[in-house]
């Protein structure tokens, strides 16, 4: 029907309904003013009826007329009607209703029982997009809906009972637990699976509530606390950062799912060779092995790199998992697998006497550490000795055996491989690694040396690894992501025997690595290309990577494009050094935790780094910690001077030194 000016209507808007004025009528559209003299734009079919033209003032006559519209909804039986109605359910027109309601179909009537109707959602229903339609439910459908609403309110109760019960127990300061109602029984177990696994669920839109500006873990940290329930030996800095030790249902039934055996097609047994790993002592994810035997002038080198892809698929639950968690991280009070034990402990690591699948990198070397050739093959490998650097550091200094002579060789190349990569511009920077275990109130702190000849012997075979991998990558036209980096902003030089100014002038200088899809140099380690392959136990990019250059060995497709591999790895790089910076922050919480207990007020000494205005920061003897000296007088930088610890604040990560 065609519309005049100033006249008044009721029409549908969103889900209710309003009146308004008639501007003018368009082709497929009706312009109207509403209450608050706003501009809209109707469908004719959203408009349910018509007051007629206005001749007053529009906002008042809106007015009025919904003063008698709330009025007249309270005479509306809508059990009543349905009674009536639902005898012929289905889609019926407020017309109709009103005519057998009201006796007639007064624009007042059409107007209420819109307004009333759709409001009980037990017996009624809007019908989208029609203004003048509602659905009439049967008697089973209004019976569901009953029992729906029910539950909702039922859910709605609990809810409100959970956060008043959660507002209680952040507030609780006793020793004993705080006591929880059977009926949350399930809601604490929900806040304990987000924060040791992650699980989303109802419980941590509550949590992020009560949390405020807080962290949301730290929130579901002090619940677990408040009512006993953080699992024996839980790290608490892991679970208020988001990392979880233990995996999902799913994973771990996928893991114990897997086979003894693996897929043996396309691989030979590696016979006739000694071949030894070499790993830290509490090391249990074996990722690598090597071997050496002298053949006339030359030397053959196997190096044998663990393969986790013949038991963990692109995409599969096992592959999603380490993707979340992309870097198996060694803290003081834990590890945190990128996998199952069982899986990177036992099927895919390197055990001594058990046969595994691997990728094997073969490399004929010269006296003068020149590769002759080389050659990539899955296999399968049987380490015959498994050593720490401890064992083989004692048996390059002491033993007369073959395996002496394997590792001497081994050594002898290693450090010739190096020397010519620093005469290409390599930068070796050696550093003692600090490391701290705790276990219950025991905390334990020392130094390790990681330039020993076998820490040398392993970094450089690993390098050189991952260097034939990318070799092999860019001549066989492998889709990978190479690492590079750039020159450093001012010349460096190698630091082989640690001093800490020095250490730290040319660390400064360096440049960070950086993803590529093309290959670049390396300049840190002296190479025209690289990319990473060698530790897929451990790092979920290696496995990636792993996996494109193990198709192509076996005559498959890669799993990966280009574009996949740079969105998959960006991401994982991502968090990979997010979980680097939080493996830092642990060591240096429990380092200044040591010192708080044992070393305040005890003379020793430390090397100044930078001095700023008043602000000495300096590295502390033994533990390679840094922190401010308060001095009277400006040391310089790179002096050594006396110090005794002033203060430490393990959880606020400072470390206040008073010059002697």
């Amino acid at each position: 029907m065609p519309y005049k000016e100033n006249e008044i209507v009721d029409y549908l808007a969103g889900n209710g309904y309003e009146l308004g004025g008639v501007v003018r009528e368009g082709e497929s559209k009706v312009q109207l003013k509403d209450k608050f003299l706003n501009t809209v734009r109707v469908a004719p079919k959203q408009i349910l009826c018509s007051y007629g033209v206005t001749t007053g003032d529009l906002r008042r006559e809106i007015a009025d007329l919904n003063a008698k519209l709330d009025a007249a909804k309270a005479e509306v039986d809508c059990d009543f009607i349905w009674e009536i109605a639902s005898e012929t359910p289905g889609d019926k027109s407020f017309g109709d209703i009103a005519e057998s309601y009201f006796g007639g179909r007064e624009p007042l009537h059409l107007s209420v029982l819109a307004r009333v109707l759709p409001e009980d959602v037990i017996h009624f229903q809007r019908v989208v997009g029609n203004a003048a339609l509602v659905k009439v439910r049967t008697a089973e459908e209004a019976e569901d809906m009953r029992r729906l609403k029910q539950l909702r309110a039922e859910k709605a109760a609990r809810r409100d009972r959970a956060a008043a019960w959660l507002a209680e127990a952040l507030g609780h300061k006793g020793s004993e637990p705080f006591q929880i109602p059977n009926e949350l029984e399930g809601f604490v177990k929900s806040i304990a699976d987000y924060l040791l696994c992650g699980t989303n669920s109802d419980a941590v839109t509550l949590l992020a509530n009560a949390a405020g500006r807080n962290p949301i873990r730290e929130c579901a940290l002090s619940v677990l606390k408040a009512v006993h329930r953080v699992p024996e030996g839980a790290d608490e800095f892991l679970l208020s950062n988001g990392i979880h030790a233990g995996f999902s249902t799913a994973v771990l039934e996928a893991t114990e799912a897997l086979p003894e055996d693996f897929s043996r097609e396309g691989r030979s047994l590696v016979e006739n060779e000694l071949i030894f790993s070499i790993d830290d002592e509490e090391t249990r994810e074996i990722d690598d092995a090597i071997s050496c035997r002298r053949e006339g002038e030359d030397y053959l080198v196997g190096v044998y790199i663990a393969d986790p892809a013949c038991y963990v698929n692109k995409d599969d639950v096992l592959d999603e998992a380490a993707a979340d968690r992309p870097l198996s991280l060694y803290l003081p009070t834990t590890m945190v697998k990128m996998f199952p034990d069982r899986l990177s402990c036992d099927l895919a690591s390197l055990r001594q006497g058990v046969e595994r699948p691997c990728l094997a990198f073969n490399l004929r070397i010269n006296k003068e550490g020149e590769i002759l050739d080389w050659s990539i093959t899955p296999a399968i490998v049987v380490v015959n000795r498994r050593l720490t650097y401890i064992e083989a550091d004692e048996i390059l200094e002491n033993e007369q055996s073959e395996l002496s002579i394997a590792l001497n060789d081994l050594l002898m190349l290693a450090d010739t491989m190096r020397k010519a990569r620093e005469a290409d511009g390599a930068v070796v920077l050696n550093r003692p690694e600090v490391r701290v275990r705790v276990k219950g109130d025991d905390v334990r702190v020392w130094l390790e040396n990681q330039n020993t000849a076998a820490h040398r012997l392993v970094a450089e075979f690993m390098v050189q690894v991952n260097y034939a991998a990318a070799k092999y990558a860019l001549h066989n036209e492998i889709p990978v992501i190479y690492r590079v980096q750039e020159p450093p902003s001012a010349p460096v030089c190698s630091v082989h025997e640690y001093e800490p100014f020095f250490f730290d002038q040319q660390v400064r200088h360096m440049k960070r690595t950086r993803l590529s899809t093309y290959p670049q140099p390396h300049f840190g380690l002296g190479l025209d290309l690289y990319i990473q392959v060698s530790s897929p136990l451990r790092r979920y990019a290696d496995l990636v990577l792993h996996r494109q250059i193990q198709a192509h060995c076996l005559g498959n497709p890669c799993p990966y494009t280009q574009e996949e591999l740079f969105a998959v790895l960006d991401k994982v790089d991502s968090t990979s050094s997010r979980n680097r910076a939080l493996e830092n922050q642990a060591d240096t919480r429990w380092i200044l935790e040591y010192l708080k207990r044992n070393f305040i007020g005890k003379p020793t000494g430390a090397t100044v780094l930078r001095v700023e205005g008043s602000l000495v920061l300096a590295e502390l003897d033994t533990y390679c910690v840094r922190g401010i000296v308060l001095s009277r007088d400006k040391p310089r930088p790179g002096e050594h001077i006396g110090v005794s610890i002033k203060e430490v604040h393990p959880d606020g990560a400072r470390l206040v030194m008073q010059r002697l």
